[in-house]
């Protein structure tokens, strides 16, 4: 749409936000691609655009509410279905580090921060191509969901979320693997 690039330079990040504090100067850059192992593919729908032709905020949390999705599900099948036992999020903290256009392809990647007794937060960014257009935390809690009470999490849902706890080591990014539409 009007010639332009799918993404803007990327604008400096906001010193209080996702992943800021002491401990997560050892982590991996949220905005680099290799701090991720698990991906998700969507796309810039015309319908995700505001009146100026940018991509809509509330488009970005529709995002990342995908790639969480897709990742949960992954790690835990059938945990995401809204009934019983299985995670509800509790918490999404988003930056907006630049500016995105349609049409394009947008990768989500996920990984695992922190892992607690009754939840975990999840680290995403998002990127059309190696340009990072946004970033989040999600706190998700392993809850009955019947009771609307938190569970302590099952030693395999925290075994599953350790194959993706984050290390002070970044590693290369591979494909982002096929697209959910």
């Amino acid at each position: 749409m009007h010639g332009r690039s799918p993404c803007l330079p990327t604008l400096p990040r906001a010193p209080e936000g996702p992943e800021s504090g002491p401990a997560a100067a050892s982590l991996p850059d949220a905005r680099d691609r290799a701090a991720y192992r698990f991906w998700t593919r969507d796309i810039v729908r015309f319908q995700d655009l505001d009146r100026l032709g940018h991509v809509n905020n509330v488009s970005f949390a529709i995002y990342l509410e995908s790639g969480r999705v897709h990742f949960l599900d992954t790690l835990t099948p059938g945990s995401v279905e809204g009934t019983g036992i299985g995670w509800v999020i509790a918490r999404l903290t988003l930056d907006f580090i630049s500016i995105a256009y349609y049409p394009a392809d947008v990768d989500i990647g996920s990984r695992v921060l922190r892992i607690g007794r009754t939840s975990c937060v999840i680290g995403q960014g998002l990127f059309i191509g190696d340009q990072c257009f946004g970033t989040a935390e999600n706190v998700c809690v392993w809850a009955d969901t019947n009771a609307g009470q938190s569970r302590p999490l099952p030693d395999h849902v925290r075994a599953a979320l350790k194959g993706y706890l984050v290390t002070s080591e970044p590693h290369v990014s591979g494909d982002p693997g096929p697209r959910r539409e």
